[in-house]
């Protein structure tokens, strides 16, 4: 896969708006704030395509991308406190319509913030994608704002 031929195809904030899914896609899949959107610019060589902010809770919607054969997909955070219980409900909402598709889901990257224990929220996604069978990796981020003596505990 050529990481470098990759582009932003578009974001869907409302479930009946996802796409059809024609193509391999990998998840990025965690809390607001943990790294996702870093991580896909960081894999495809390109410091802005997927937008990144310091605010947790910034990506609201499902973004796809384009990465040579298959599709980037960057899910909404979880556990972010600060929204609304609507915003909070539509966010479900997307996030499980997406899920119960027939999507070609090949990967999801599960980031957990290394600085910490995984959260309630954390255990329960990784329990919903082990119950649901939807192939997994759980990637530690964050592990450069660790002290060298935090980095062998962790």
């Amino acid at each position: 896969m050529n990481y470098n031929n990759s582009e932003f195809l578009a974001s869907y904030g409302l479930s009946r708006q996802l796409p059809d899914s024609d193509r391999p896609e990998i998840v990025f899949s965690g809390r607001s704030n943990v790294g996702k959107s870093s991580l896909i610019n960081k894999l495809c060589n390109r410091k802005k395509l997927a937008r990144v902010s310091a605010t947790p809770g910034k990506t609201a919607t499902i973004n796809f991308y384009h990465v040579d054969t298959a599709y980037f997909v960057d899910l909404p955070g979880y556990g972010y406190a600060k929204v609304s219980n609507a915003e909070r409900e539509r966010w479900d909402d997307l996030i499980n319509s997406y899920f119960e598709a027939d999507r070609a889901v090949c990967l999801l990257v599960q980031l957990l913030d290394s600085r910490h224990a995984p959260s309630a929220d954390d255990v329960q996604m990784l329990e919903y994608l082990h119950y649901h069978r939807i192939p997994f990796v759980a990637a530690l981020t964050k592990g450069d704002k660790l002290k060298k003596s935090e980095m062998a505990t962790r």
